[in-house]
């Protein structure tokens, strides 16, 4: 959906971003990783014109954007970043719906998709649409930013570090609530962030940035077992690839069948490689039972079924 060709910026005669080529496929989440000042948000500013490129040309549904009406651009990409932006003078819902205001949605639509996304990221539309800005906790402001990114439904949803800011429980959180959302909207994402553990979890493909250039665009696992060089490498965690890539895989995919009475100790279906071991380092113990969302018992994960591969 998104393709970037040979793409450059110039500060100066120096470059931010340099020989940008990069295809983001309809509906993943692409995530930008790496070092402060290695041309990630830079990348994302390109894809609405915020700034142009100096060189190169990116692509959208095989549509130059170069030569596209900006504002047009603008609002077919939904954009959060992470200090919100949001209007303090305006109630939530205005603060929602000025996309859609500006698309002249008639008003019975603008408030009804106000409704429909405070409801979709677990703002109540009675208990927050009245509210101002300052009236909000980090992590509701933090939706309420996102919702307004949502709000015109545009095909593209560009997100700037948007939780950064935030404590690591309602970080987590609103991870999953990414996650969440994007199974029922299947959204093209692009999600900037240096911080490789958030990169992991969210990402469909992640892109590796250096000094301006990118050094390896890859899936999750494949970045962790085929690292392109020692920056990849010390960006993912010398020493604790084998961790990184537990919390990528799923205790369903390794559970046996259970047999007997069910162990004491508990982990989820669905619930990480890596949670499951830290419940066992926890507990002391070299078994867990495994239950559904329902808390029913349906599969038995010792220590060793951690060692083999999914549904060995």
């Amino acid at each position: 959906m998104i393709e970037l060709d040979g793409v450059s910026r110039l500060y100066d005669g120096v470059a931010a971003v340099e020989g940008l080529n990069l295809r983001i496929e309809r509906g993943e989440i692409c995530v930008i990783v790496g070092t402060s000042g290695c041309g990630k948000s830079t990348t994302l500013r390109l894809l609405n014109r915020l700034i142009d490129c100096s060189s190169g040309s990116i692509r959208i549904d095989g549509e130059d954007i170069a030569a596209m009406d900006v504002k047009l651009l603008r609002r077919r990409m939904g954009y959060a970043i992470q200090s919100t932006g949001l209007f303090p003078h305006w109630t939530v819902a205005r603060n929602i719906g000025v996309v859609p205001q500006l698309l002249k949605w008639p008003a019975a639509r603008i408030e009804a998709r106000v409704r429909e996304l405070l409801e979709l990221l677990g703002l109540p539309h009675a208990d927050f649409a009245h509210k101002f800005p300052s009236q909000l906790s980090g992590g509701q402001a933090q939706r309420v930013g996102v919702a307004r990114a949502l709000a015109g439904d545009p095909e593209i949803l560009l997100m700037d570090e948007p939780f950064g800011a935030l404590d690591p429980i309602t970080r987590d959180s609103l991870q999953n609530e990414l996650l969440r959302i994007q199974a029922q909207i299947h959204k093209t994402i692009v999600f900037v962030t240096h911080d490789i553990d958030e990169a992991l979890k969210l990402a469909s493909r992640i892109v590796v940035m250096d000094k301006g250039r990118i050094v390896q665009h890859d899936t999750p696992t494949r970045l962790l077992e085929q690292p392109a060089n020692a920056f990849v490498e010390h960006l993912l965690g010398q020493g604790e690839q084998g961790l990184k890539r537990a919390s990528l895989q799923r205790v369903g995919a390794h559970m046996l069948a259970l047999q007997g009475p069910p162990p004491a100790c508990s982990v989820g279906v669905t619930d990480s490689l890596r949670q499951a071991l830290s419940l066992m380092l926890w507990h002391r113990t070299g078994e867990l039972c495994v239950r559904d969302e329902q808390g029913n018992p349906v599969g038995l994960l010792p220590i060793a079924a951690l060692l083999r591969g999914p549904d060995a």
